[in-house]
């Protein structure tokens, strides 16, 4: 009995031992963990000096993106000397390569001069060189930028009296546009409705031959899209061959026209005259189904004529299909016979403040 009570006397000693240590030790883990300068709170530390980072990071980057945009806008307080009415740059096309027109001097002809897409000399909208540029077949083509108007009428009672047409370039394809009066980004108007009665007097509106008309079912002749701008052939269209150097190659469109009013020269006889229909170049075609050659655009080149408006269209979305003189590509280029919508914009331009710099180094 004695060894049993002794040996038990031993064991509850140890027991309580054993607690007193874990209780111990568990008040140290406890505070390890939860103390002020526990494992926890080391961690909450961590994590909110990683988000403290985090949130001094975006905005470091914010800052940057919105001095970037500052510039891409003209509009840097860094750089003041960029604060211009800068126009998009021109998009590259496949079958496109720059040109710029070297002016004549006392000894030398003026001339026509390649270049790349990245030559800084290529365009310059303040110094009166627009942006030019030449497809495989000789055809000349000049970028028109975005761009917003406003019309200033000289007696807004009677509007025949003729006014001034100011222009604005706009940023990408948004409606904004640097105010030099002001120094600030200010947002074009544009219609929104196809009932909306668009004051042009009054502000500035986007020109809506760049702009996505969807959702007033194309009610100016705009598009399914924004556009940055678009190229527009700088001479009227004519055949191949004659006073150019282009070859001629037929497209896969035929001319569907069966009369037409034919002048003397064409004819012979000695009066306007309804004939059979006939052009110069491919001779009398109304009889028999006669391929439409592709149009060049070049100077002192003879005009294409005898053509309905059906096939004019027709053969303009021709040309860039796959056999295209032009070096056009299908999925890069959209090739069409001009609206009302884009002649306007052109007209437009070329009565703005930007007159000279148009009829010097632009369409003809």
């Amino acid at each position: 009995m004695l060894l049993i009570k002794n040996k038990q006397g031993v064991t509850l000693i140890a027991l309580v031992v054993t607690i007193v240590i874990l209780i111990i030790l568990a008040a140290v883990s406890i505070n390890m963990v939860l103390g002020d300068q526990g494992i926890f709170r080391k961690a909450q530390e961590g994590a909110n000096t990683m988000h403290d980072a985090e949130v001094n990071t975006q905005m470091a980057f914010n800052s940057i993106t919105d001095e970037m945009d500052k510039i891409i806008a003209g509009n840097s307080t860094q750089n003041p000397e960029l604060r211009q009415d800068t126009p998009n740059a021109p998009e590259q096309i496949d079958g496109m390569t720059p040109i710029k027109f070297i002016e004549p001097t006392d000894t030398e002809m003026g001339s026509v001069q390649e270049t790349t897409w990245d030559d800084n000399s290529w365009y310059d909208y303040s110094q009166s060189k627009w942006a030019n540029t030449k497809s495989e077949d000789g055809s000349m083509w000049v970028w028109i930028p975005r761009y917003a108007y406003k019309i200033t009428y000289n007696n807004p009672e009677n509007k025949s009296e003729g006014g001034t047409i100011e222009v604005k370039f706009l940023i990408g394809t948004s409606d904004n546009y640097y105010d030099e009066s002001t120094g600030e980004i200010k947002t074009a108007k544009r219609q929104t409705s196809i009932d909306e009665t668009v004051d042009t007097t009054s502000d500035y509106y986007v020109h809506p031959a760049f702009t996505n008309e969807t959702s007033i079912n194309f009610a100016n002749g705009g598009w399914d899209s924004e556009l940055t701008g678009m190229y527009v052939a700088k001479f009227e269209a004519g055949f191949p061959e004659g006073n150019n150097t282009t070859t001629s190659v037929k497209s896969s469109v035929s001319y569907t026209q069966i009369d037409s009013w034919v002048e003397t020269v064409e004819s012979g006889e000695e009066a306007l005259s309804l004939q059979t229909a006939r052009n110069w170049l491919d001779g009398i075609y109304g009889e028999t189904p006669t391929k439409i050659s592709y149009p060049v655009f070049q100077p002192l080149t003879y005009s294409m004529n005898y053509i309905n408006h059906n096939d004019a269209y027709n053969i303009c979305r021709a040309m860039n299909e796959r056999e295209n003189i032009y070096g056009f590509i299908t999925s890069s280029s959209d090739t069409h016979l001009m609206k009302s919508s884009e002649w306007g914009m052109i007209s437009y331009l070329s009565y703005s403040q930007y007159r000279n710099k148009w009829k010097r180094n632009s369409y003809k």
